[in-house]
């Protein structure tokens, strides 16, 4: 089996993130989340966790010789927090150099989520090659989001309405350090302006994880639904505080492609742009690189885009 351990033999968890993937194993192929989060103003759990519970469970019905290095997902329904998700995992091939695994995820006996992951056995290749990695402000030089909302709420220029918003969301246990480049001031949320649809993040699980390959997998799969939709956001100035007014902005996809080992606890640059928006919807590419430059993930996530008029342009 793969080095996900089953819940018999799960050590005792000591991270946040480990406590957020953790699942339970309920019968052959089949695996039930234990906790759920839903953010601040969202319609639902968030869509990282899905899909990195719904690759932990895949993992765990593959040998671990075997490696992720792709997966493509589906966002069907908004999943509520108030009942467990059902993982229940289709092994749909196993091959001798690639195993394919579908999970079908339910909440009340409709499926509100799909993913379908390839798993390889690695091997060498003589042809290497991969983009450069943008040139970043070192992460330890920026402040983190909880640091960045706890000089927010010090400051008098702060509305109290975003204030409360802000309050509500440092009370929330995120497993993930995230470092922005831009956007460090209220200002850039309260008055957004039109910017080139392209951001630099950093981040990292919080706390230390184990040596196993797939568990870091998994935190990265988990990782890369931060930010991530909101860049098709930028070029059009537009939030849930402008004029027109954010009215929805939820995934539809996710795909994830793995092209190299790393450490999910490390820091890892996430590269974000978007190439188009139009129909209601936002395409949006991202790459993510380690520390020393190395490009260990490619992404792509399409979102449903909807905005309105303001009349009261409200900034809480």
């Amino acid at each position: 089996m793969s080095g996900l351990p089953p819940n018999s033999q799960t050590p005792q968890l000591n991270t946040l993130i480990e406590n957020t993937l953790d699942l339970e194993e309920i019968d052959t192929n089949l695996y039930r989340s234990k906790n759920l989060w839903i953010p601040v103003g969202a319609r639902g759990v968030f869509g990282g966790q899905v899909v990195a519970q719904a690759l932990a469970a895949a993992m765990k019905t593959v040998s671990k010789e075997y490696h992720v290095h792709s997966l493509h997902s589906y966002f069907l329904l908004a999943a509520t927090n108030a009942i467990p998700i059902l993982y229940e995992v289709e092994r749909v091939r196993d091959g001798k150099s690639y195993v394919t695994r579908t999970v079908f995820a339910k909440q009340k006996g409709r499926c509100i989520f799909t993913c379908t992951c390839s798993f390889q056995r690695p091997e060498s290749s003589l042809l290497n090659h991969q983009y450069e990695m943008p040139i970043a402000p070192d992460p330890e030089t920026l402040p983190s989001n909880d640091e960045r909302y706890s000089a927010w709420l010090r400051r008098t220029d702060v509305p109290d309405g975003y204030k409360r918003y802000i309050s509500e969301v440092l009370e929330e246990p995120i497993p993930v350090d995230i470092r922005r480049t831009q956007g460090l001031n209220p200002e850039d949320i309260l008055y957004p302006e039109k910017t080139d649809p392209y951001q630099l993040i950093w981040m990292k699980a919080k706390g230390k994880l184990g040596e196993d390959l797939a568990f870091h997998q998994c935190v990265a799969a988990y990782c890369s639904d931060h930010h991530f939709v909101q860049t098709t956001l930028l070029c059009h100035g537009v939030n849930e505080f402008s004029d027109p007014r954010l009215e929805m902005l939820v995934s539809l996809d996710h795909t994830i492609w793995f092209h190299a080992p790393f450490r999910a606890d490390e820091w890892l640059l996430y590269e974000m742009e978007c190439p188009q928006t139009g129909g209601g919807r936002g395409l949006v590419f991202g790459r993510v690189y380690t520390a020393d430059g190395k490009l260990v993930m490619s992404i792509a996530q399409e979102g449903l885009i909807r905005a309105g008029a303001n009349p009261k342009k409200s900034k809480i």
